[in-house]
């Protein structure tokens, strides 16, 4: 092998093994990475974005300040991230559904559940969230305003092929499942505020009744 063959060899080693390590699991960095995500989202949901600082969310999760800008470079970077995380679940979610066997009524009745248990699991994300879509002109740049409206829009997308399921299957009759997605929607978001305004707002409970009646309604043998 020549020198430059020799040389290419080795580079071509070297970033094989860097790659390899950048797949590896870093237990310490993501309990890190989860310790200051927990602080500010206590922090924000308790004293809103503009008032916390950087410090404070340092403090709050025992670490350096420096340590925050290892994992992001801007307060508004780390916001987003827990926007971004409550988004990705709730997609994840109603996915799981469009590519479940199960008859349409069922599936919707598991999603209801789960949905609810992860609203209950997040709440101050779902707090963080509408901040976010209330001040998000002023306080996100323009590239995280439309990265939260694409995923809204994939939400509302999946959410309509599922919908579409129903309607091919017979269980609820409506002509649009676009806009059928954007009522179910509807209604569950208003329910969501509902609940982070009145302690002990059955959330759950709500969003049966809501959408069973909705469904119950649009069911093939029943008047639109």
């Amino acid at each position: 092998m020549t020198g430059e063959g020799i040389s290419s060899y080795i580079i071509d080693r070297m970033v094989g093994r860097l790659k390899a390590m950048g797949k590896r699991v870093n237990p310490r960095k993501d309990e890190r990475e989860r310790q200051i995500k927990n602080a500010a989202l206590r922090l924000f949901s308790e004293k809103g974005f503009h008032d916390t600082t950087i410090q404070e969310i340092a403090e709050e999760a025992g670490l350096g300040k420096g340590t925050i800008y290892w994992y992001w470079g801007s307060k508004e970077d780390l916001a987003f991230s827990l926007v971004e995380e409550m988004l990705t679940d709730f997609l994840h979610l109603i996915k799981s559904y469009v590519e479940a066997d199960m008859p349409f009524l069922q599936s919707f009745r598991s999603l209801v559940e789960r949905a609810a248990l992860l609203y209950e699991q997040k709440r101050d994300h779902c707090r963080l969230l509408w901040k976010f879509r209330a001040d998000r002109h002023y306080i996100f740049k323009p590239e995280y305003v439309n990265k939260v409206a694409r995923y809204y829009r994939d939400i509302r997308d999946s959410l309509a092929r599922l919908l579409r399921k129903g309607i091919d299957s017979g269980e609820i009759r409506y002509p649009n499942p676009e806009q059928l997605a954007l009522i179910v929607l509807g209604i569950a978001e208003g329910l969501e505020l509902e609940w982070l305004e009145n302690e002990g707002f059955d959330l759950e409970g709500a969003l049966r009744l809501a959408l069973g009646s909705l469904f119950t309604a649009l069911a093939r043998d029943m008047p639109v």
